[in-house]
């Protein structure tokens, strides 16, 4: 399991004063960064190798400008060429904001096509299969 931390940024929350819910989903992409690592070290776009099959975010509580929030990555399935990966997003107090999930594929981009996922690949998936304590069940 991953752990990110965030600050709510002012630019963040739309005009009721708090996060916007599209905002969220950029959370999520960003605590998916080391995860993505798995797949290219570098990050590099040239050599890009995932696309986004499906997602989804619950929203479960309010979030607010400088608040501080963790996002909780994890992966939840692993399949032949996809796999899914979850979010669990909390405040400071411990309280659940969101929670989240993303099917991801491996892609080659040059022949447009999905890919099986490398032998290497699937074992350091195993390898992030723990989820947080007490955490929300998706919607």
């Amino acid at each position: 399991m991953y752990e990110t931390d965030i600050v709510v940024r002012f630019n963040d929350c739309d005009s009721l004063g708090h996060v916007n819910n599209a905002v969220y989903f950029t959370y999520l992409e960003e605590a998916r960064k080391e995860l993505f690592k798995i797949f290219n070290p570098s990050l590099s776009v040239k050599s890009w190798n995932l696309i986004v099959a499906s997602t989804q975010c619950d929203f479960l509580q309010e979030s607010i400008y400088a608040q501080k929030i963790t996002v909780y990555t994890w992966v939840s399935r692993i399949g032949k060429s996809s796999f899914d990966v979850e979010h669990a997003i909390q405040d400071n107090k411990k309280n659940w904001i969101a929670r989240g999930k993303v099917a991801l594929v491996s892609f080659n981009f040059k022949e447009r096509k999905s890919v099986p996922l490398k032998k290497e690949i699937q074992e350091l998936l195993f390898k992030h299969q723990d989820s947080p304590v007490n955490v929300p069940s998706l919607r």
